[in-house]
């Protein structure tokens, strides 16, 4: 699925990552989420968090989705979702 949205945020933040919690606090997160621009995510992820970008190696193929929620982006990555707060503009 291809998108040309851009995502009209101030900042992102990572909150946590699904090996960090339980499953009722994974389920939460993830209500409502739908699929998400991975370009854009990358571009955010990148310029807020580039430690994290750097250690997950985003700048590769990634063949997992990702998703986006109504507060948080999910970078999945080697079956692992990494929540990011979404600070809005």
């Amino acid at each position: 699925m291809k998108t040309n949205l851009t995502y009209n945020v101030k900042a992102i933040a990572y909150e946590t990552c699904c090996s960090c919690i339980d499953i009722s606090t994974w389920e939460q997160l993830m209500k409502g989420a739908v699929k998400a621009n991975k370009r854009e995510i990358n571009r955010l992820v990148k310029r807020f968090e580039p430690a994290i970008y750097n250690m997950l190696a985003l700048n590769f193929y990634n063949p997992y989705d990702y998703f986006r929620t109504e507060n948080h982006f999910v970078v999945v990555h080697s079956a692992t979702e990494y929540f990011f707060k979404i600070i809005p503009s």
